[in-house]
């Protein structure tokens, strides 16, 4: 007898396994999915685009999920807007900077005036090539309040005409709020960690919604005879078995239920990210800044929390004890203005050349992630490693300014640092 008879939600699905599950599965998104494409990159919005019209009529849009993401579209039309500017600024300080620091070698050395200018020019430069990528690749282009000017709503449109799941009978939708509100005093997945929402008119469920989400898919799913796949960038612990950061699959609860309703078919959780880290299981080439801007989106600042001494210091400690080489590339990046370029990671690392940045910045995040669950780092903090794309490759990456700031000069005696960010 296997060890995983009676035990198989405890198993870790292999990449293959993963990717059989999106040519063979129902495939339903959470409105989070659908939010996150106005948050998104161009290049990123297209290759999702591409992998949900290769799903075909396996993609699966539940009634609630739909719900939700027009309550709340408009909000995330507007997200995105700051960030741009954020990292234009921060472009900006950095040129200013490698000027202020060539103007005073030139001096001590008394280089000719003319090779300064070429240096200023040369500087100046790079940073208007590298702010115009930034200002060509803004998230949340081609959004529109107007609905019939949003052409990423006219895209969707067509990509889920026919896909939407219908609104669930009175009566079954009371009796699925009912159970909704029973496992959420119970604590049992999905939903208990949205307990504090309450009910409003424009959302009479309350903290119901995920539960709705959950039953209208699973439903759907059990109809057709398929295994499911369900799509959520929600990463609370009510859909996610977790250890320390490190995303393992879907409640062990909710493998065991869908198990329980569909005779016996299988359950997958996947975040946005996954769907284009596996999209070649359906023939369809993601690009690697599209990989690393839907783990921005996953990541990104909600606030104003900022990266401690502590947090850093814990940071890099860790991913030196595990062997990566991220950590001297943190470094390097705060001696050089926030800045590292590829060919710096590649020396020290000591990458081959055929090796690829697809993917880098995972290290870093899911400790970041685990850093946050042990109340070390705040949540909403800058990501570490934030890529910089010249044409389709990363030129490099830029780390928060604050962190540039502790690994120079270290905390002043002024600040009053909180013990945890």
């Amino acid at each position: 007898m296997s060890i995983y008879r009676d035990f198989e939600s405890y198993r870790s699905s292999s990449a293959a396994e993963l990717g059989e599950s999106l040519r063979t599965s129902l495939v339903a998104l959470d409105a989070n999915v659908l939010l996150n494409v106005y948050r998104y990159n161009a290049t990123t919005r297209d290759d999702l685009f591409q992998v949900l019209e290769k799903l075909g009529d396996r993609l699966h849009v539940p009634h609630q999920a739909l719900h939700e993401f027009w309550r709340r579209r408009l909000n995330a039309l507007g997200s995105p807007s700051t960030t741009v500017q954020q990292a234009i600024d921060a472009l900006e300080k950095q040129r200013r900077a490698t000027v202020s620091t060539l103007e005073g070698w030139a001096k001590q050395i008394a280089l000719d005036p003319g090779e300064l200018d070429g240096l200023r020019s040369e500087v100046n430069g790079l940073h208007d090539k590298l702010a115009g990528r930034v200002k060509d690749r803004e998230p949340g282009a081609g959004g529109n309040t107007s609905t019939g000017s949003d052409r990423v709503l006219a895209r969707l449109e067509i990509i889920l005409d026919g896909k939407c799941g219908q609104p669930m009978a009175q009566a079954d939708f009371d009796a699925a709020v009912a159970e909704a509100h029973r496992r959420i005093e119970a604590s049992e997945p999905p939903g208990y960690m949205d307990a504090q929402k309450v009910d409003t008119s424009d959302n009479p469920e309350g903290a119901a919604g995920d539960y709705l989400v959950w039953k209208q898919a699973t439903t759907e799913a059990c109809r057709r005879g398929l295994d499911l796949v369900i799509v959520t960038g929600d990463e609370k612990e009510d859909w996610w078995r977790r250890h320390r950061g490190e995303f393992l699959g879907p409640r062990v609860e909710l493998f065991d239920e869908f198990r329980a309703l569909s005779a016996g078919h299988r359950l997958f959780a996947f975040r946005p990210s996954d769907l284009l880290l596996h999209a070649d299981a359906l023939n369809v080439r993601v690009r690697d800044e599209s990989l690393d801007d839907a783990e921005r989106v996953s990541s990104r600042s909600t606030g104003a929390a900022q990266w401690s001494m502590e947090g850093v210091e814990e940071l890099l400690r860790r991913l030196d004890s595990e062997g990566w080489k991220h950590g001297d590339v943190i470094r390097h990046a705060a001696e050089n203005f926030g800045f590292v370029e590829r060919a710096a990671i590649y020396e020290i690392a000591r990458y081959n050349d055929e090796r690829m940045l697809r993917g880098y910045t995972r290290p870093v995040n899911r400790i970041t992630k685990d850093l946050q669950e042990a109340g070390i780092v705040q949540a909403g903090v800058t990501p570490m490693l934030q890529p910089v794309y010249v044409d389709v490759k990363a030129a490099g990456f830029k780390i928060p300014g604050e962190v540039v700031d502790l690994l120079v000069d270290g905390p002043s005696e002024d600040d009053d640092f909180p013990a945890t960010g």
